[in-house]
This record gives C-alpha cells, sequence and structure tokens, in this order.
C-alpha cells in the first residue's frame, strides 16, 4: 500500500509527495496513490521550474505510460501511439483522433516538496 502525508493547504487536501529535487527538467516522474480499494496513477512533469500533474492512463488504449511521454513545450505525446495532450488542461491536441482528454490535478511546489491535489480519478466505464 502506497501512503503520502495529506496536508490540508487553501481547504483542499493535498499529498506530500516527493521532493522537488527528485524530477528533472522535461522529464515526468509517475506516482502511485492507493484509496481504500483503488490504486491511482498520476503522471507528473516539472517544465522549466513549473509542475503539471495528468491522470497517467492513455484515454486512448489505457496504457499506464503518460509519465514516459515525450513533451514539446507544455504538450506530452503517449509513446505508445503518438496521442498527445496539453498538460495544462489535459485537452486532446488532435480532434480528429477523438475528443478524450486527460484528467489534470493541481500541483503546487512548497518548502522543496512537491504536493498534488488528492485525486478524486473518474473511472472510466470500461474498468467499472
Amino acid at each position: 500500500m502506497i501512503l503520502f502525508p495529506i496536508e490540508l493547504i487553501n481547504g483542499k487536501e493535498y499529498l506530500k509527495v516527493f521532493p522537488s529535487s527528485e524530477i528533472l527538467n522535461r522529464r515526468g516522474k509517475k506516482i502511485q496513490y492507493d484509496d481504500e480499494d483503488e490504486v491511482y496513477e498520476v503522471a507528473v512533469f516539472k517544465i522549466d521550474g513549473k509542475f503539471y500533474c495528468v491522470q497517467n492512463h492513455c484515454p486512448h488504449q489505457h496504457a499506464p505510460k503518460i509519465f514516459e511521454g515525450t513533451l514539446d513545450s507544455t504538450k506530452v505525446t503517449c509513446p505508445l501511439h503518438g496521442w498527445s495532450y496539453q498538460l495544462e488542461d489535459g485537452s486532446n491536441c488532435d480532434p480528429r483522433r477523438g475528443l478524450r482528454s486527460l484528467q489534470t490535478f493541481d500541483i503546487i511546489e512548497k518548502n522543496a516538496w512537491v504536493y498534488i491535489e488528492k485525486p478524486k480519478i473518474e473511472i472510466p466505464k470500461w474498468r467499472r
């Protein structure tokens, strides 16, 4: 079971996930979080000092590989089939490939630690 300390920040629950020095610029990091009987995965990226957090499963074929994606500015491309998403809002960069997007989560850096808003991941219909 993977547990992170929870801290209340501005009235929201945040998970204290890792020291900000653990992630390199323009790289992704996978975070797994257990909540009751579900294990959630998010992908955290650091781009020029700014952090982004999105669901780790690509909506195309549900592969947990977004954290390994290639970055172009603030766009991440899934390494398996090339679907691309904007990290700011999770939107699909090519609507001709479908309208599914990545779920995004609030992320902050505080006292040299990275905090992500406690994920409430929307379970896709195919997993229910």
